[in-house]
């Protein structure tokens, strides 16, 4: 009988999950491939069990009551240890296999990450890998939902379901050529980028806003020739030497090793300090390959940085 029970649990929070996911029984219905009179009555299951409401009613699109959202993180929650689980059996079978789902900025396609990735799969070709690109905001969330292991992120705002594993200090710096006529200075302030071509990502984005916050407190507005938020445009246009950017070092450190690009030192304390974090949710454990991954792109991050063993913020896993 507590079998079954628990079964049932397992099938009308899932019901559950999907239908609050997708903003209504009949996207989740297409969705997981059941009718939307079962999700609808495995629902009303759950609730007579609970005796509470777990979604409003009466209304076209699902919209969980508090009771809902206490259910949905529940589930959450044991779907992850269920993961966790799997994780740490598959562990013990084999080392190299799993399945590892990241999450990231745009800024962080570099060639550099593309190599660390290619190289990490072929020691480990059992291991599916799967990136996801969106804004911080989006890899928070990602994160915090279990959507994603993990996450990269600039200057990570404050969430009470983040953990920050790693930290790394990354200075937002003016990249350009070699030969562009501010290469050789031995360090800028904002008001000394107000008369070149400026390459910036769209308001919005962790970067500009950071930029912004800077510009008010100085009252200096930069003008931007070029706006994207294509990483690869970006390094595309800063190769051509007339245009430059504003941006961590190690979204171009291919180019910095081999000098097709060079660093140029930002006098503004605010922008001295920024961080690059990998995060994952508070309370979750990495195992097996999603841990393996994780180990190794710590240890990368630090190289890339030139962040010293120890020198990086306390991790949540050892």
């Amino acid at each position: 009988m507590l079998l079954y029970a628990a079964t049932m649990w397992d099938t009308a929070l899932r019901y559950l999950y999907e239908a609050a996911q997708h903003g209504s029984m009949r996207l989740a219905s297409e969705k997981i491939g059941v009718a939307v009179s079962s999700i609808s009555r495995q629902i009303a299951q759950l609730e007579d069990i609970f005796g509470v409401p777990l979604i409003e009613h009466g209304r076209r699109t699902i919209k969980l009551t508090q009771a809902g959202h206490i259910a949905l993180a529940f589930y959450r929650e044991r779907v992850a240890k269920q993961d966790s689980l799997l994780d740490e059996f598959r562990a013990l079978r084999d080392m190299k296999a799993g399945r590892v789902e990241i999450a990231l900025g745009e800024g962080f396609l570099s060639e550099a990450l593309a190599e660390f990735l290619d190289t990490f799969q072929a020691q480990h070709p059992l291991v599916d890998l799967s990136v996801i690109v969106g804004s911080t905001a989006e890899v928070i969330s990602r994160v915090a939902e279990d959507e994603a292991h993990l996450g990269l992120v600039i200057q990570s705002a404050e969430s009470p379901k983040i953990r920050i594993r790693t930290s790394v200090l990354q200075p937002l710096q003016v990249i350009c050529a070699p030969h562009h006529p501010l290469a050789g200075r031995t360090s800028l302030i904002l008001r000394d980028l107000i008369e070149h071509n400026l390459c910036l990502t769209p308001n919005g984005y962790r970067i500009r806003n950071l930029i912004s916050d800077v510009e008010a407190r100085n009252r200096v507005w930069l003008q931007t020739a070029f706006t994207t938020n294509s990483m690869y445009l970006t390094r595309k246009m800063l190769l051509t030497g007339r245009s430059i950017s504003i941006l961590p070092a190690i979204v171009v450190v291919k180019e910095l090793m081999e000098g097709s690009l060079v660093t140029v030192p930002l006098d503004e304390p605010e922008l001295d300090d920024t961080n690059l974090s990998v995060i994952c949710r508070l309370g979750r454990r990495l195992n097996g390959a999603p841990l393996h991954l994780v180990t190794a792109l710590e240890a990368q991050l630090r190289l890339w940085s030139g962040t010293p063993e120890g020198g990086d913020a306390a991790r949540d896993e050892a």
